[in-house]
Formats: C-alpha cells, structure tokens, sequence
C-alpha cells in the first residue's frame, strides 16, 4: 500500500517504519529543508523483547506524493492550525495547504483532534477527515532513536464515519495492513467524539507536567498538582458531555490523587524510570506550544457545553507563566 506520513516525529516513525518493514510504500512529509536528510530512522519497542527496527534510507518528500492511497496525520496538535508549518518551521505550508495539494485520498488524524480543530482543518484543506487514536506512544532519546510503547489490550481506532463512503475500502486495507505490521488497527465508529472525550479527560494531567516544569518538580509542587487535580475532575464532567471516554482513562482519572500519585510515580521510578523520561519528553515543557493551543480549545468547549472550569483556567495562567521563565 501507498501511504503518507505529514510528520516525522516519533508517532510518525513508529507507524512508517512498521509499515516500510513489511514492504509498504512509505513517504514521510516534512519541512522541505530536511528532506535531502539521509539519516536512518531507527526504533526500538521497549516493551517488547527487544524489538529493534531500522529503515537504512527513509523516503522523505516535501509534497504529498500524488499516487498516495492514504495519508497519515501525525504533527503536533498546535500544527494542525492554519498558522505553523510542517514541523513547526515559521512561516511554512500548513498541513491544509499540504492536503489542498494533494491526491484526493483518505486523511487519517493520528493526532488528538477536537471537534473546533477538525472543522477548521476540514474547511482550510477542502476535505473530510478521519479521525484516529493511536495506540503507540514514544520519544525521541539523546540517540536519535524513537524508544515506544505498544499498549497490547488497545487497537489503533480509525474512525469509520469519518471519510466519505468511497474511502471506506482503502481505510479497511490500512486496518489491515497495520495489523499485518503488529500494530492492531480496526474501524470503528464515534472514534471521533472517543477521541475528544479521552483528550478532554486527560489533558490536564499532561499539561501539569509543563506547569510544574516536568513530572519530578511537579509532584514537589503541592499547589500546581493540586490544581491538576481539580481541573482533571473539571474536565472529566465535560469529556461526559462530549463522548465516551476511552475505560482506561477514566479507570486513571478517577484513581488519582495526591496519596496515590506520588506513591504510584516512585515505583514507577524503581521499576520502568524510563516511563518517566517519556512523561517529560512527550508531554513536558518541550510541548509548551501544544499545550497552550489544547487547553484553549478545552477551555472553549467548556463554555460551548455549559461547563465551568475554574481549576484548568488557573492552570493554563500556571503554563502561560512558564513562557516568561524560559
């Protein structure tokens, strides 16, 4: 199959490489300065034995090439808006100009998408989107290597209302070749509104990370984790009010607390450290940007569906305070 991938990080490379690794014709979309990059993409499944994949010679194109049959959307959430480009680059082509030019293929979102986002891509870009959950999560290490996760009881969700009809039948043949590649993908519906509920239930959580300046600071930060707290409580009245949130979170969000936390993040630390290296990484004060742009739009879901979050507004002035320590 011919797929696209708009993005290049570690989200991007865990489903390229897989895919490349069992004869898939991968392209990755990036910033047109880095394309002539012949580094190799490499990525190891820490929980896994020791799986270890390497693509020698990415194929890397500035434009979406035009036989694709389905392109995968995996930039950062804040550069799915009109202003950024591809990989942040100021003044770049937005992931709509990118799709504006593209074939008139399937365009599955990999990344957390809320409902304001989509219809705002949706009508830059001229097309439908299919909204999707991934189920990898991964960093980028000092090595250049993507060190990931593959969360074994959850599928990748690709949302099977999202597209036209037309785009059914090569959203099906991605769902398989996914699977085929070890990383279990099936259609289903409402993954759209799962995946508002679900980001809406846990931003809080991964935006305290930046506020308290990473996940160790934080846990010292008995006012920040306490407002973390609060706001996540908010924020799961107003994930019920937009969909079904995801089991897992709602298991996660409901266990939280400060007797909990901690003692749950020392183990942690004894027993996988490097689940914390991914927690500051993945959703630390690198992701300021990202942060900024989802508790905006959470906060404007709040006030479309009626819901008062007093604690995420304290916490988003706790991140917006970090810009000015930097």
């Amino acid at each position: 199959m011919r797929i696209s991938i708009v993005g290049a990080g570690a989200l991007g490379r865990v489903y390229g490489v897989r895919l490349a690794a069992q004869g898939d014709d991968v392209t990755f979309v990036v910033r047109p300065e880095r394309v002539a990059d012949v580094r190799p993409f490499v990525i190891e499944q820490v929980n896994s034995a020791d799986r270890r994949d390497t693509l020698e010679r990415p194929r890397l194109a500035a434009d979406i090439p035009a036989d694709a049959e389905v392109v995968l959307i995996t930039v950062r959430f804040d550069q799915l808006a009109p202003g950024p480009g591809v990989g942040g680059a100021a003044g770049g082509r937005t992931v709509a100009d990118l799709l504006r030019g593209g074939p008139a293929a399937p365009v599955v979102v990999l990344t957390p998408l809320l409902p304001p986002q989509r219809a705002g891509l949706e009508e830059a870009a001229l097309r439908r989107i299919t909204p999707a959950m991934p189920s990898v999560s991964g960093y980028l290490d000092e090595r250049g290597v993507v060190r990931y996760w593959l969360v074994g009881f959850a599928s990748t969700l690709i949302d099977e209302e999202g597209g036209a009809p037309a785009e059914r039948p090569p959203l099906e043949e991605l769902a398989r070749r996914l699977t085929s590649a070890d990383l279990p993908a099936r259609l289903e519906p409402d993954v759209g509104a799962q995946n508002t509920a679900t980001t809406t239930a846990f931003f809080p959580l991964i935006a305290a990370i930046d506020a308290g300046g990473g996940t160790s600071a934080l846990l010292e930060n008995e006012g920040v984790l306490g407002t973390a707290l609060e706001a996540t409580r908010e924020c799961v009245v107003l994930a019920d009010r937009v969909g079904r949130v995801a089991p897992w979170t709602k298991l996660l969000t409901r266990a939280l607390g400060p007797l909990t936390l901690k003692p749950g993040v020392a183990l942690a630390r004894l027993v996988v450290p490097e689940a914390l290296r991914f927690l500051d990484a993945h959703f630390g004060p690198k992701l300021h940007a990202q942060h900024l742009a989802m508790g905006a739009a959470v906060l404007a879901m709040g006030r479309e569906h009626g819901v008062s979050l007093p604690a995420l507004e304290r916490l988003m002035t706790l991140i917006e305070g970090r810009a000015g320590a930097r």
